[in-house]
């Protein structure tokens, strides 16, 4: 079972286009509140995952919104102490009186603590929000894969 790390968001700022600016973090201790994968769940290994974001909501006067994500990940493999890092941009555009929404951007961009690129996954993909169905999604983004199926081996270990 996954827990979301108790952690803080606030307005951080807001003007008169309808953009708003949110910044969530999780606390700083690595294994006291992250986001933890039980061994067996999604992994053969207990995973944590610890992470930084800072969302920013734009709703134009036009009815569509747009949303941008920056997140700050730490994915460690706590059998072997092995850790991944990743900084992924992730915006979202919902067009008014739509059902559909595009996601575009970097999904994963994993580096190991040298620094050195490991994986990425970059998409364009499209949704309808009234069925929770995948309508198209570029090669390579990763949206055929499970959370597992990426992040598991990455990290040296494999799906449960």
């Amino acid at each position: 079972m996954a827990t979301v790390a108790a952690g803080s968001s606030r307005p951080s700022s807001t003007n008169a286009q309808g953009e708003f600016r949110f910044l969530t973090r999780t606390p700083k201790s690595i294994p006291k509140n992250p986001v933890r994968n039980v061994s067996g769940t999604q992994c053969n290994f207990t995973l944590d995952d610890t992470f930084t974001a800072e969302v920013v909501f734009l709703a134009p006067p036009n009815g569509d919104t747009v949303t941008l994500v920056t997140s700050n990940v730490t994915h460690t493999n706590l059998a072997t102490g092995y850790s991944l890092s990743e900084v992924d941009h992730i915006n979202t555009v919902a067009k008014s009186l739509s059902s559909t929404v595009m996601q575009v951007g970097i999904f994963w961009h994993l580096r190991d603590p040298s620094g050195h690129v490991v994986l990425v996954k970059a998409r364009q993909a499209i949704l309808d929000t009234a069925t929770g169905n995948v309508i198209s999604f570029t090669p390579n983004s990763g949206f055929d894969q499970t959370y597992a199926q990426i992040i598991c081996p990455a990290l040296g270990g494999s799906p449960a």
